[in-house]
């Protein structure tokens, strides 16, 4: 499977309660963002730094809240500290996080509902219902109710509460902390009495009561459906955390969106369900594979490791007895020799550059072993740079019809190396490209790259850098305006997707 690297931002919506008044639950018709303020008809909020409150009402409550990544940094330590520990303390794996102008919710694993008990529940009509305390079976929430459990912390007078829910088959939660007064609370305003004591459980029920009507308001709330590229991006970032499970369900649903289904995915997708033990998955997904491209094979299906746990199964000869067919079928007139020769030069481009990620990404880094490999890396890349200029200088550009699959290698080579070397054979790029030898995506990839070594505006806007604060930004834009015009012409997705994929803000 083709792996990426992705990186999932957790945080919380926290509300803090004084003078027993409760903070609304704005929504997106009440609340407008305003560069760093949220407003609506009687407040004003300022969600950034320290200075995170303007209490344009009565001042009897404050409301503390995060929207973004950006709004987590600008926190003080002390107060990024407190949420930090209250994460810790929800035993649910959280996905991701959805962002509505004010309101936010935690988007939980998909398989999250079944592994933590909930402490009563209710439906959305008002009714509540009773829990058994140890179900004999795993508990499958329906779409019309809400669980809640609290998680009360009596050493530091705190109550976490998390209400969860399904909308558009995603689950959600929304997390609130009620906090007692206390010096080591960062929050400005805090509840003034104990509310983990006994004798002050009647006023403490009467808050959670409230909060929870606010989140069966938020049930019915409208919340944008996840593209089938936002289901990929999820998958994706799962399969590289190890979550195959997860990742083969976030499969699933992209492949719910029939019309937008990619041979690509069905492949990935084949893998992160053998990777979870779901072989009926997996095999599903590979036929899928075979019937929606009658050419596509692979060259040796053994040979990727995602798929092993499948080799014992009866089904896998079937399956390896139609690459083989396809493969020997099609590659009948192949130049073998040339094939064989691109593909050790593409498999040694990329092993040396997989190495290099997994060091660069350790927890501890080990600087040493990084160095070691960019030197290795810009010994491999010098010496496959020589030997795809004597094959394109002697025998020209060897298309699809030739080597299959291999042609690609030209591209991955040149796309590494200097300039000059770029300019020299994007010539050549351009008439495969109209041959369909190479994807148009791969073109228009290095004609951004030719712009950029060259200090020109790129067309494409595929191209990533740091600015002057170590952010991850678009190189500069020939035209803002066209550029998804020109993206769509080249087989790209629209910018403001590469960029979240890429984890790109601005």
């Amino acid at each position: 499977m083709k792996k990426y690297i992705f990186i999932l931002l957790v945080t919380l919506c926290l509300a803090s309660c004084g003078r027993y008044q409760l903070p609304s639950f704005g929504s997106s018709s009440d609340w407008e963002l305003i560069d760093n303020m949220v407003i609506n008809s009687d407040m004003a909020v300022n969600f950034g730094g320290n200075d995170i409150l303007a209490n344009a009402s009565n001042g009897d409550y404050d409301l503390h809240f995060i929207t973004s990544k950006e709004g987590f940094n600008a926190y003080d330590p002390k107060c990024a500290k407190y949420l930090a520990d209250v994460v810790k303390q929800i035993p649910l794996k959280i996905d991701s996080i959805e962002v509505i102008l004010a309101d936010q919710y935690l988007i939980l694993s998909t398989n999250a509902n079944s592994a933590w008990e909930p402490d009563y529940v209710r439906r959305a009509d008002g009714a509540i219902l009773t829990v058994q305390a140890n179900p004999v079976q795993s508990l499958v929430q329906p779409q019309d109710e809400l669980w809640r459990n609290l998680i009360i912390n009596k050493s530091k007078h705190q109550i976490i509460v998390v209400d969860r829910l399904i909308k558009n088959n995603r689950h959600y939660a929304i997390a609130y902390v009620l906090q007692s007064e206390s010096k080591s609370s960062p929050l400005s305003r805090n509840i003034q009495y104990d509310i983990t004591s006994a004798r002050n459980i009647q006023s403490t029920g009467t808050m959670l009561e409230a909060l929870i009507s606010k989140s069966v308001d938020a049930m019915v709330v409208e919340v944008t459906a996840m593209s089938y590229n936002d289901y990929i991006m999820q998958a994706d970032s799962c399969f590289m955390r190890g979550n195959y499970a997860e990742s083969s369900n976030a499969f699933a649903e992209a492949f719910k969106i029939k019309d937008a289904i990619q041979g690509t995915h069905l492949y990935n997708g084949a893998c992160a369900a053998a990777m979870a033990g779901l072989n009926d998955v997996a095999f599903e997904r590979l036929n899928m594979r075979l019937n929606s491209d009658r050419n596509w094979y692979v060259d040796d299906p053994n040979r990727d490791s995602d798929l092993s746990s499948l080799h014992s199964d009866v089904r896998w000869k079937t399956y390896c007895d139609t690459i083989i067919a396809r493969r020997d079928r099609i590659e009948a007139s192949f130049d073998k020799p040339l094939q064989r020769r691109l593909q050790e030069i593409g498999r040694s481009d990329q092993e040396v550059r997989y190495e290099f990620l997994a060091a660069y990404n350790a927890q501890p880094r080990n600087q040493a072993l990084v160095d070691s490999l960019v030197a290795q890396m810009q010994r491999v890349d010098s010496i496959n740079q020589c030997a795809i200029s004597e094959i394109l200088d002697t025998r020209g550009f060897a298309g699809r019809d030739k080597v299959g699959d291999a042609s690609a290698v030209y591209w991955l080579v040149i796309q590494h190396a200097p300039v000059e070397m770029q300019k020299k054979y994007f010539p050549l790029f351009v008439e495969a490209m109209e041959r369909g030898d190479l994807a148009r995506s791969q073109v228009a990839m290095m004609d951004d790259r030719i712009a950029m070594f060259e200090g020109r505006p790129q067309k494409y806007g595929s191209q990533i850098v740091e600015n002057d604060r170590g952010e991850r930004v678009i190189y500069q834009l020939l035209d803002p305006a066209q550029v998804d015009v020109w993206r769509k012409a080249m087989d790209l997705n629209p910018l403001s997707e590469y960029m979240k994929q890429m984890g790109v803000e601005k």
